[in-house]
């Protein structure tokens, strides 16, 4: 204590004084620290700009803009501020709870034969063998036919390497016999892959073979589909007429009275666009005489740019290969269906309030569809068709007397951010028919199917549509035939709820309809379905447990002798009386529908290199001729 009374009365007074200090430097140290949180947290990211007026002289200045704004939507930040991704973390953990309106709900699902044409020379007549969608045009297939010779794409292994064939067989009933193969000719600095996808046409003469497969440059690594046109008039001396390669990898084809129709889809790299050099963005095509992008009025694409694919329409002179017109379509890279004189690709995405419902609040999926006409000789753009909902595949379509007429998915969800509270995720299906004159809606039928399902399969014919719908998971399939023979009253009858689904309905004719697809989780079924009255009814079916093809050029479709093929690997068919199930093994599946039975007649496959999506096969005076990727065989039908 005496200790403490000789302190420096001095040092006693600046230390009250430093006492008094240290709660203002921490308030001004804490308003400084707040100061610079705030600052942290709510200080506004900056947008990521660029400058293309540079670019402002160029023919494809209005793509480029388009192009332009997707990629820096992309670069944009992702959040307002760093409180914004703190907020966003801290919504994350509510123990699994996600918001009621998102998820998957929103997002978009991604002729006979024996018929013969032509006159007939050294190879025969045209017989058609691929089943095809529209009268007169003519769609690719692994394999086309005259009544003396069978023309099939193929391949063999030798040395450890793949060669492409064009194989010619012989129709000759048991002396069919293997004629020749052609090895195809491959591009400049081409590599080749394997299970390479390929498409052929046979013209109506069978004099010339033209050739469709996607190649991968060895240089470049840049994807391209070729096309090759053989001349075949001399079945033992093939010769290759002309080639012509197109960016991009390829999705469909046609051909009509001479014309080759080709789609293909080109993907280019935003990261490394150069705006000044168009091929960087732009598909191309090499005529022989180098790569030229394809020029800015004939690229078709939406307001607002959603991805960099196109799809790119070629028209071909058939017999040299000569280019009649070129279009590229950004973003319409879904569903393709070619009429007589249309083209029609398609385009889905998700739109607020857009379309043909103005729902306040309402989320919808919804498709655009450009309209490419192709009478003439060369492309002619018809504008752009926008529908609600998204097509299940290119048999959803059908135009006909001026009308396109299409069947989609319905799909609509209730915007988290509006207060309409009778809307929220449902399904269903419409029919839509359009006018061609102006692209207007028409008539429709709307949500005729059982709320929550969605169209699996659908085939036009002529005045009727057959429809059918399921809930996928649940396997349950009311099939729809409507009438569209008077579009004011448009009528329909259905076989109600049954088992399993169809994924392709095929009209034999006579009023019978066959549909292929699932019966449950472990079995598959072939049906044929009759209206009577106002009632379709089941009346044959084929049950089996195995693999199959689901596209549809693998099956045969004969209704002049009511006969349905397909091939199928290790099946397990239901035999009718006992229940069982009969293993079959690798095997060609024949069924013939006589009015009132669905009879199945089995052909081994064993050690043909049998895929089931490959094989094909035709039925002649009484013979099925099969082919498969490397093999052939014939069997007498009784």
């Amino acid at each position: 204590m005496l200790a403490i009374g000789e302190i420096d009365e001095k040092y006693i007074s600046e230390t009250q004084e430093r006492s008094m200090r240290a709660p203002i430097i921490r308030a001004a140290v804490c308003l400084a620290l707040i100061i610079a949180l705030g600052l942290y947290m709510f200080l506004p990211f900056a947008p990521v700009t660029s400058d293309i007026t540079a670019y402002s002289g160029s023919d494809y200045f209005p793509l480029i803009e388009g192009i332009e704004d997707y990629r820096l939507s992309l670069l944009q930040p992702k959040h307002k501020n760093n409180f914004d991704i703190l907020t966003s973390l801290l919504g994350s953990f509510k123990f699994g709870a996600m918001d009621e309106n998102t998820g998957n709900d929103m997002a978009p699902a991604p002729g006979d034969q024996g018929e013969s044409a032509g006159d007939g020379g050294a190879n025969g007549s045209y017989v058609e063998s691929t089943d095809n969608q529209v009268d007169g045009v003519i769609e690719s297939d692994l394999m086309k036919m005259t009544d003396k010779y069978i023309f099939r794409v193929s391949y063999r292994w030798g040395a450890g390497n793949m060669s492409h064939l064009l194989r010619v067989y012989s129709i000759e009933k048991e002396e069919s016999r293997l004629v020749t193969e052609f090895v195809i000719p491959a591009f400049a600095d081409e590599f080749y892959r394997y299970n390479t996808h390929y498409e052929m046409y046979l013209s109506p003469d069978g004099n010339t073979v033209t050739l469709l497969r996607n190649y991968t440059e060895n240089k470049t690594d840049m994807s391209k589909v070729g096309v090759i046109s053989l001349d075949v008039s001399d079945v033992n001396n093939i010769k290759t007429k002309a080639m012509v390669s197109i960016d991009g990898s390829l999705n469909t084809s046609r051909m009509v009275d001479g014309k080759l129709l080709l789609v293909s889809e080109f993907v280019f790299n935003r990261n490394t666009v150069d705006y000044n050099d168009p091929t960087t963005f732009v598909p191309s095509i090499d005529r022989g005489e180098g790569a030229e992008p394809i020029l800015f009025e004939d690229i078709i694409f939406p307001d607002t740019v959603g991805n960099t694919r196109y799809s790119v329409v070629a028209l071909l002179d058939a017999d040299n290969l000569g280019l009649l017109g070129a279009n590229a379509l950004l973003n319409f890279t879904n569903e393709v269906y070619v009429s007589r004189d249309n083209v029609y690709i398609t385009r889905e995405y998700v739109a607020e309030n857009e379309g043909i419902y103005e729902d306040k609040g309402v989320v919808r999926n919804m498709t655009d569809i450009a309209v490419l006409n192709y009478s003439g000789d060369s492309l002619e753009s018809r504008g752009v068709i926008t529908v609600n909902g998204y097509a299940e595949d290119q048999y959803s379509f059908d135009e006909k007397d001026g009308y396109l007429r299409l069947v989609t998915t319905t799909r609509w969800t209730e915007d988290k951010y509006s207060n309409v509270a009778s809307i929220k995720n449902e399904q269903n299906v419409s029919l839509w028919i359009f006018d061609l004159a102006d692209n207007s809606l028409a008539y429709s039928l709307r949500n005729f199917a059982i709320p929550g399902e969605e169209a699996t399969a659908v085939r036009f014919d002529g005045d009727t549509v057959y429809v059918c719908t399921a809930v996928v998971v649940s396997f349950t399939d009311p099939v729809y035939f409507i009438d569209l023979s008077d579009y004011e009253n448009i009528n329909s009858a259905d076989t109600g709820i049954i088992e399993g689904y169809s994924e392709h309905l095929i009209n034999l004719g006579e009023g019978f309809l066959l549909g292929i697809g699932r019966e449950s989780w472990q079995y598959d079924k072939v049906e044929i379905y009759e209206q009577q009255g106002d009632k379709v009814v089941g009346v044959g079916e084929f049950k089996f447990e195995g693999e199959y093809s689901s596209d549809y050029k693998s099956y045969l479709v004969n209704r002049e002798h009511n006969l349905f093929g397909f091939g199928a690997g290790y099946i397990y068919p239901i035999d009718d009386q006992t229940g069982k199930e009969e293993y079959r093994g690798e095997c060609y599946v024949l069924l013939h529908w006589n009015g009132y039975e669905l009879s199945p007649y089995f052909i081994d496959l064993t050690g043909l290199d049998m895929r089931s999506a490959t094989v094909r096969a035709a039925y002649v005076d009484g013979y099925l001729y099969i082919t498969t990727d490397t093999g052939f065989k014939v069997e007498k039908i009784n």
